[in-house]
């Protein structure tokens, strides 16, 4: 490995060793947040209401898993709500067409995929901004939407276990909505965390000329990243049609928003190359408890705007209060290797123990 590689390595390499402590933040707010309901509506632990919470964090929480992976590379996907609706009415349609249930969830996680390999290669090849190319598509893929369904919804008769599995199905007392994040959420976790996939996405997050000259195929990994979002938007419309047996062309209004809140309150950061999976998660069924609670307490839908915001505002000043102390630990010397607080040693680190990438 040369040492223009090494040093590209070793600047992401630290990125991903410091990336645990951005977990801190939204675990000890979920904590707090058990504690403080608990205190104000104990009626909130009772095993059908923790279903529902589970059940009510799938959809967000499938989404920022796709949304997470975008955001670590410095960038964002707007489009993931339209994306979700067009699946939601196609689906809906080619199974009021007669269409076997397997041959359209594979049509329909495709759809998904297309409409993040065209933001992909919008991004990479046409050099547009990550926000303007996604805003493109948010209002091309809605208006398609629209157009396909008249705007009206389209309803559909017709359940298979396959389609309980995104719909209203339980395996063994659990939601299969609920199965399928946990699948879906491992399986990101797991790509982050163990293959070079998810190393090569930090590397982009942190610096993508470094990333290039690393030998990363930047290119091929942005538009990998962005077809990863579309499909995982793609899943979530496959359950929002099923639950209610109907394709909404208004379906997933506002999800892109959702699911950016649940990712930067889970701790990772919207200049990339910061954060992870768990924090997603965490963020996830924070604000699927959060909105549980205010409606158990019979606070006033205007209001849980508010304090929606004031959380997701709150969340970020203790991220960036839990980056700035970490980087006061790592230069008063107070870290060493093993807790990846310090960029510096994180570095040495991955210099002498990263094999050289392709």
């Amino acid at each position: 490995m040369n040492a223009l590689s090494a040093t590209g390595i070793g600047r992401f390499g630290g990125g991903v060793m410091r990336r645990m402590g951005s977990y801190t933040p939204p675990i000890v707010m979920l904590t707090s947040m058990l504690i403080l309901t608990a205190i104000l509506s104990p009626e909130f632990f009772q095993q059908q209401n923790l279903i529902n919470v589970a059940r009510q964090s799938t959809i967000t929480g499938i989404v920022a898993v796709g949304m997470t992976f975008v955001i670590l590379t410095g960038g964002i996907d707007l489009s993931v709500g339209s994306t979700l609706a067009l699946v939601a009415v196609a689906a809906a349609m080619l199974i009021q067409g007669g269409m076997a249930m397997g041959l359209v969830i594979l049509l329909s996680l495709g759809l998904g995929l297309l409409v993040g390999i065209v933001n992909g290669v919008g991004v990479t090849i046409l050099q547009i901004q990550p926000f303007v190319m996604t805003l493109a598509m948010l209002g091309i893929v809605r208006g398609v939407v629209f157009e396909m369904s008249d705007g009206s919804p389209k309803d559909f008769f017709g359940s298979s276990g396959l389609l309980d599995v995104f719909g209203n199905g339980t395996y063994l007392g659990i939601p299969g909505p609920v199965v399928l994040f946990v699948v879906v959420a491992a399986l990101g976790l797991l790509a982050l965390r163990y293959l070079p996939f998810g190393r090569y996405v930090y590397a982009i997050g942190g610096s993508v000329e470094a990333a290039r000259l690393s030998g990363v195929r930047t290119t091929r990994v942005t538009i990998a990243v962005y077809a990863i979002s579309g499909v995982c938007a793609a899943i979530a419309g496959i359950m929002t049609a099923s639950r209610l047996s109907v394709g909404d062309p208004t379906a997933g209004n506002l999800a892109e928003l959702d699911a950016i809140a649940a990712v930067v309150i889970g701790g990772t950061s919207l200049m990339g190359g910061l954060g992870g999976m768990v924090g997603t998660i965490a963020g996830a069924l924070l604000l699927a408890m959060l909105s549980n609670v205010l409606n158990l307490t019979g606070v006033s839908p205007f209001y849980q705007l508010i304090v929606k915001g004031a959380v997701i505002i709150f969340a970020v000043v203790l991220t960036q209060w839990a980056a700035r102390a970490s980087s006061l630990r790592a230069s008063a010397g107070g870290s060493g290797p093993e807790t990846g607080d310090s960029g510096q040693t994180a570095t040495q680190t991955t210099r002498t123990n990263q094999p050289e990438e392709r």
